[in-house]
């Protein structure tokens, strides 16, 4: 899933995919410490290490919160 290279500048770039949640989601708006990109959706990119991480972390963050509402929904 995590394919690294090194772009020319030196910076380490990794491929990430953001899946869209519907037709016309097309794009992902993510900053990282005052630098800011538009990621598209739907295709595997590469971007930034710092970039990707965020994306991943935000993801994680997303999986964690539907399980609790899962849990706090199944309780009843």
């Amino acid at each position: 899933m995590k394919a690294s290279e090194k772009k020319e500048t030196g910076e380490v770039l990794e491929e990430v995919f953001i899946p869209k949640t519907s037709k016309h989601d097309d794009a992902q708006y993510v900053a990282v410490n005052g630098r800011r990109l538009l990621v598209k959706k739907g295709e595997t990119v590469r971007l930034p290490a710092a970039f990707a991480e965020v994306i991943r972390n935000s993801e994680a963050a997303a999986a964690r919160a539907e399980s609790f509402i899962e849990s706090v929904c199944a309780e009843g």
